[in-house]
């Protein structure tokens, strides 16, 4: 009877697994690509502990929203003026010695921050600009990491380890605020600033444990991915959505304090909320993009962000704020994640690191001009009205995308039926 019972239920079980780990777990079978995973990870968790300190001793040193979204602008801004030189340069040196180095210099930096910190000459200047100097390591470290990540998986898994890689990140969003917010409120800015530079060293001796990463040797010195009209279209999506978005996360700190009337661990609830969204819809990326069609799961993502910027507009309690945080959290990971993996499947491999230079400067372009045109206009006409504002051209956009995905469908069958 038993085995009975258990032949029965083993192949519907296979079966689910067959289904189940392609998707969410298929690319950690991977040794190389398993690394980069627990090493992102790690990494992306200290990063949001030393984001919710930076974001927050600007909020204390200062008053104006403009000046706490400087936070975010100065780290994405060096983005915009360098990956495409970041990008040349994942495609013609060894990314994995670029990482290392990068990775070096950024645990150097923030080491650098705590110590301000701990002696208390961590001034607004001192913060700004150091926050610059990691952007520029930010900077040069986007695209080799980004050129990574198909390098040590087959083409049909690209889109489940950008999700795996997505996934992780924003669990480290989930955690890492909340626990970014108890260090803050009880060792203080400087303890979140040395645990992200040690964070730093661990993902740069993880990274030193993978073989070189030597890159692919071609004669092409063109741009080609540019001519390309679905990345073009793909850069111009992920730009604008990145515009009308950034102010879901750079005004957050302003409506922990002002609309919720919060402390640290207010903003921790909220970015947690924001990763917890965006985890919960991880899962499921891969297969909704690929069944939906790309431009019409985008259309969607822009309509949950949409959504959720209206609750953070009216929000009054801690629960109808983390509920907007975790629906811009959802359309976030779900935008960012099939715009990327987009490109990596459809970039040519022996200039990915430029395309995806191109990718990073569109996406973080349009998230510094969203983050500091954003904390202006917060400054000029009060956080409701901005709110308001993107939330309707996110709508706008997600009608667009919608309408382009129809538009290339009828194309595509009207020249197959000439």
């Amino acid at each position: 009877m038993k085995n009975s019972l258990a032949d029965a239920i083993e192949p519907p079980v296979r079966r689910l697994s067959a289904l189940l780990v392609p998707i969410r777990l298929g690319p950690l079978r991977y040794a190389r690509f398993r690394w980069l995973w627990i090493a992102g990870v790690g990494s992306f968790l200290g990063t949001w502990m030393h984001n919710v300190a930076a974001r927050w001793t600007a909020a204390t040193l200062s008053s104006s929203p403009l000046t706490v979204s400087a936070v975010d602008t100065l780290q994405v801004l060096p983005v915009v003026l360098l990956s495409l030189g970041a990008g040349r340069l994942a495609d013609t040196i060894d990314r994995r010695r670029l990482l290392v180095t990068t990775h070096a210099s950024l645990a150097a930096v923030t080491i650098l921050m705590g110590t301000l910190a701990t002696v208390g000459r961590l001034g607004l200047p001192a913060l700004l600009a150091l926050t610059a100097f990691i952007g520029v390591l930010g900077a040069l470290n986007g695209p080799a990491w980004q050129a990574t990540v198909p390098r040590q998986v087959p083409d049909d898994e690209v889109t489940s380890a950008v999700v795996l890689i997505s996934t992780g990140f924003n669990v480290a969003r989930t955690i890492g605020p909340s626990v970014g917010a108890w260090v803050l409120l009880n060792f203080g800015a400087a303890s979140a600033f040395f645990t992200n530079a040690a964070s730093y060293v661990i993902i740069g001796l993880l990274i030193w444990r993978l073989p070189p990463q030597s890159p692919h040797v071609t004669q092409v010195a063109r741009p080609s991915s540019l001519a390309d009209p679905s990345l073009r279209r793909l850069y111009t999506i992920v730009l604008f959505f990145g515009f009308f978005a950034m102010p879901s996360l750079s005004l957050l700190p302003i409506v922990a304090r002002d609309a919720l009337h919060g402390t640290a661990q207010t903003y921790g609830t909220l970015l947690s909320a924001f990763g917890l969204g965006a985890a919960c819809i991880g899962p499921v990326i891969a297969v909704s993009s690929r069944k939906l069609g790309y431009s019409h799961f985008v259309a969607l993502t822009c309509l949950a962000s949409a959504g959720g910027l209206v609750l953070l507009s009216i929000a009054q309690t801690s629960l109808s704020g983390a509920t907007g945080a975790a629906l811009c959290g959802i359309g976030w990971i779900g935008a960012i994640s099939t715009t990327n993996a987009a490109v990596n499947t459809r970039a040519r491999v022996e200039v990915r690191g430029r395309a995806l230079a191109f990718y990073l400067t569109a996406a973080v372009g349009g998230q510094a001009a969203g983050s500091f045109i954003g904390g202006l206009m917060a400054h000029r006409f009060g956080l409701s009205p901005v709110l308001y504002a993107c939330s309707l051209s996110l709508i706008v956009l997600a009608i667009v995308v919608f309408n382009l995905s129809i538009r290339t469908e009828e194309l595509r069958q009207s020249n197959s039926g000439q």
